[in-house]
């Protein structure tokens, strides 16, 4: 009989988030595997839906407080009456969530929570939340230990450890006690917690018997499906993600494919991206309007078939050192050669690319006329050249979705 599967997570089709990408592939390897699978996950409009998606059956949640931002028309949020509504709505849920024991959106752990209550009729074998978002983890843990389910949590980012989750370092200060509690508790009673490395310390000094330490899920062999890029040049570099002032700043690669620019009119990166950094991309965009083009933020699917299209891929580093970013897993898999901007030489990231046969690291502290002319004479002798997805799979072999999919199976007796 199949199983059935369901995975609670954060931004998902056609909005996909880092996790909710990991996500994706563990749900299409439990449908590969012949499961039944449904992915609640978070709705971006306020509005609660269901969709049919790659054999899996979404449900999207909401709670007020989303309601609440979704309420206030976009052509108010101008005015002054607009803007007096969004600040007293943000103030309104701070206080209600700063209150909270747990600091979290417990209207969203609820909703998570509810929607699991919904589909308990289904015989659900297994729980799959992904942290973040924590409210996730935090639902499946109070269903499961209420109607018996066997859990599993998929860990990324610390809760407990997470001072920018709770905004300020006092509200940290105030939440962790409960915040260290809530996660032992959890820890303890799933069946199997998978975690990457920034929990590594924390597992091995808890000792959690029933822990495994995993990658993202992201080496997976996927159908090379270029889009065209709009007048291409013999080196197109893409970068596609996240780009923020705080973590993950894009003034070094901007820099080097000015000067690039500059002096060669046949590079040009390409820039997908959201986040408060994407005003200096759009600055850069419009000083090197051929050189450097931003496209925003395009879904998924659509950014897969634009990276298909480029000669090399770009991955900016995490001020953390600690955090991986989960983009790597995708570049390496896809066999490209890449280009590295990082911080130091002892981040995580830097050692996982370190194993990879086609890359080129740039220090962002050290970008000058030189560098950039050595990144560029890089590019150009190894554009075309791939790395075969088999060595890859080996080198990375706990980042494929098959680790954690084929553990879980054997829990729960398939």
């Amino acid at each position: 009989m199949a199983k059935n599967i369901i995975l609670l997570c954060g931004g998902y089709h056609p909005n996909f988030s880092a996790t909710g990408n990991c996500m994706r592939q563990i749900a299409k390897k439990f449908v590969a595997n012949g499961a039944n699978v449904y992915v609640i996950c978070k709705s971006n409009n306020g509005l609660e839906s269901t969709d049919d998606y790659e054999g899996q059956r979404l449900f999207r949640v909401t709670d007020n407080r989303v309601r609440d931002f979704v309420a206030v028309r976009e052509t108010d949020k101008s005015t002054v009456v607009g803007k007096s509504k969004v600040f007293m709505i943000k103030a309104f849920w701070a206080i209600r969530i700063l209150l909270s024991k747990s600091g979290m959106d417990e209207a969203l752990v609820d909703s998570y929570e509810k929607k699991l209550e919904e589909l308990s009729h289904l015989g659900i074998d297994a729980v799959l939340p992904c942290c973040m978002p924590v409210e996730a983890v935090k639902a499946g843990y109070r269903f499961c230990k209420k109607f018996g389910v066997k859990l599993f949590p998929i860990l990324y980012d610390r809760y407990s450890q997470n001072a920018d989750y709770f905004r300020f370092s006092w509200i940290h200060k105030l939440k962790q006690n409960y915040a260290n509690k809530l996660e032992e508790q959890i820890f303890d009673f799933s069946d199997m917690n998978y975690y990457v490395d920034n929990w590594a310390e924390y597992f091995k000094s808890h000792r959690h018997p029933n822990s495994l330490r995993v990658e993202h899920p992201l080496v997976v062999k996927r159908e090379n499906n270029p889009l065209p890029l709009n007048n291409p040049t013999k080196i197109n570099a893409i970068y596609q993600g996240e780009i923020n002032h705080q973590m993950r700043p894009p003034k070094a690669m901007l820099d080097a494919f000015e000067i690039i620019g500059r002096d060669d009119s046949e590079v040009t990166l390409h820039v997908f991206a959201s986040g408060n950094g994407v005003a200096d991309v759009m600055q850069a965009s419009r000083r090197n309007p051929e050189r450097i083009r931003f496209y925003g933020k395009v879904d998924k699917e659509l950014a897969d078939r634009y990276y298909d299209a480029a000669d090399i891929q770009i991955i900016l580093a995490n001020r953390d050192k600690d955090i991986v970013s989960s983009k790597i897993f995708e570049s390496v898999a896809s066999g490209y050669p890449i280009v590295y901007f990082f911080f130091s030489e002892d981040e995580k990231s830097y050692k996982l690319l370190r194993k990879y046969p086609l890359v080129y690291f740039v220090c962002q502290d050290q970008i000058d006329k030189e560098e950039c002319f050595r990144i560029r004479d890089w590019m150009y002798n190894n554009k075309g050249k791939r790395i075969d997805f088999n060595f890859v799979q080996n080198v990375y072999g706990d980042a494929t979705p098959d680790l954690i999919v084929n553990s879980i199976l054997k829990i729960i007796g398939q």
